[in-house]
């Protein structure tokens, strides 16, 4: 038998599972990373998937608004919305985190609070899950719509000379959590680098 024919068989028998041939096996390709496209959010910069659908802001204080597709059975989309109040507006961090954890219901809430920083500021990162309380718009009425197992990811973005940035990625829990390694890289944040944040009693 030649070398060259030799060579062929061993891959032939190796591929059928002939003999204990492994030189043969095919490599796995590695997932190919989310295409997503830059974004600008008043002087703030986004990475945003492409899949992300950039909707028309609602009101004069969203600087950015998009509908994130539903998945793993979830009947609705998710949300991410970018506020912006002003460089000296916005409120404190801690009442807006008492505030955002008031909108979810006592009864299974869960919670989780980290700081971080990211190439454009400092950062505060809350993460509710449990029956939310859902604001609907016209927000003035304080009207609500109660939706379970949901998820909100609502995280303070300070960046020098400009203020806070309100960043939230709000809706059923199955579509936030299978996006939120791409919220938080919108802004080049780093789950890895991120401590625990204490929320202080509330007065």
């Amino acid at each position: 038998m030649s070398p060259r024919f030799s060579t062929r068989w061993l891959c032939l028998a190796a591929c059928l599972g002939l003999g204990n041939v492994h030189f043969c096996a095919t490599r796995p390709r590695a997932a190919e990373p989310a295409k997503t496209h830059t974004v600008m959010a008043g002087e703030m910069k986004l990475a945003v998937p492409s899949s992300w659908v950039q909707k028309k802001p609602s009101n004069r204080f969203r600087l950015a608004q998009f509908a994130v597709p539903k998945t793993g059975g979830d009947t609705e989309d998710a949300e991410l919305v970018v506020f912006f109040f002003g460089t000296k507006d916005g409120g404190n961090i801690e009442p807006n985190i008492h505030r955002w954890i008031d909108q979810f219901q006592p009864q299974g809430r869960k919670g989780k609070f980290t700081s971080g920083k990211c190439p454009q500021g400092d950062y505060v990162l809350v993460d509710l899950r449990g029956t939310w309380n859902k604001p609907i718009e016209p927000l003035i009425e304080q009207k609500t719509v109660e939706m379970r197992d949901a998820r909100v990811l609502s995280l303070i973005l300070t960046i020098k000379h400009q203020g806070s940035y309100f960043l939230r990625l709000m809706g059923p829990a199955k579509t936030v959590s299978a996006n939120v390694d791409a919220f938080r890289a919108a802004i080049g944040a780093d789950a890895k680098s991120e401590k625990d944040y204490k929320v202080s009693e509330e007065n």
